[in-house]
């Protein structure tokens, strides 16, 4: 699968420590490392305008599923992410590090993250 919902896990998964790459019932996922979450894409070929919906299966538990729009769990892990790198940095230094993750997820999937302006 390569459309936007696994470009959203795709980037997800890239934030390390948080989150790792996992292979899962024939998908390239994301897993949270902090609760074993696991994201996986979903197929969207069949609509008219992919909205990068994922699965989460909390805890990865195959009976607690939900699906949510990716760019909102993106933002919000995207969040958790700068706030751990970020100990001991300066708020400007942080602001930064939320833009420059905006800009490379808006360059990798073709969205944008649901977050915030940042005042720097």
């Amino acid at each position: 699968m390569s459309g936007l919902s696994q470009r959203i896990v795709d980037f997800i998964a890239q934030l390390q420590p948080l989150y790792t790459y996992q292979h899962a019932d024939g998908h390239e996922c994301a897993l949270s490392l902090s609760d074993g979450s696991l994201i996986m894409p979903l197929d969207e070929s069949h609509a008219a305008q992919e909205e990068g919906w994922v699965a989460v299966f909390w805890q990865g538990d195959s009976r607690r599923r939900s699906e949510v729009l990716g760019t909102h769990l993106a933002s919000q892990a995207v969040l958790r992410y700068v706030e751990l790198r970020g100990i001991g940095h300066e708020q400007v230094e942080l602001g930064l590090e939320r833009i420059r993750l905006a800009e490379r997820f808006r360059l990798s999937t073709g969205v944008s993250l649901s977050l915030e302006p940042v005042l720097v």
